[in-house]
């Protein structure tokens, strides 16, 4: 059995996750494993199994879509979502899943390279899904 079979069944196994949000994450999972096989998936793995997903307004969430790797809780800002790609959100989401330790994702420890850190992320996802934002809508 490969690693994505592993990362197929720990995502169907999280009885938080709806059916089409599981087929979205195997997706896109799929997505960055063809272009970075080299990478270990195994927190991915461990976290996705226990991912939750809380929706809410823009009080309470003010990006489109924020994990919390304490908490391992992916939050959604229910307005914003729908005004950007989703996919690319959602890719983003990923990649801070995939390199989630303790508090904090990407090499971001000290807080001290946040910008640096989501920039980073911010390319990684545009070159693994693209960002099909639609600029006349706003």
């Amino acid at each position: 059995m490969n690693e994505l079979n592993f990362t197929y069944e720990s995502i169907d196994s999280n009885e938080f996750l709806s059916a089409d949000l599981k087929e979205n994450f195997k997706e896109l999972i799929t997505v960055f494993h063809q272009l970075f096989s080299k990478v270990d998936l195994s927190n991915f793995n461990e976290r996705i199994k226990r991912l939750r997903i809380k929706k809410g307004s823009k009080f309470f969430i003010t990006s489109d879509c924020e994990y919390n790797p304490r908490e391992n809780i992916l939050y959604i800002n229910e307005d914003k979502i729908k005004m950007v790609d989703a996919k690319h959100s959602l890719m983003m989401s990923v990649l801070s899943i995939i390199t989630a330790k303790d508090n904090f994702y990407g090499f971001n420890d000290t807080g001290t390279l946040e910008g640096l850190n989501k920039g980073l992320t911010e390319l990684i996802a545009n070159f693994l899904v693209g960002n099909e934002v639609d600029l006349d809508e706003e």
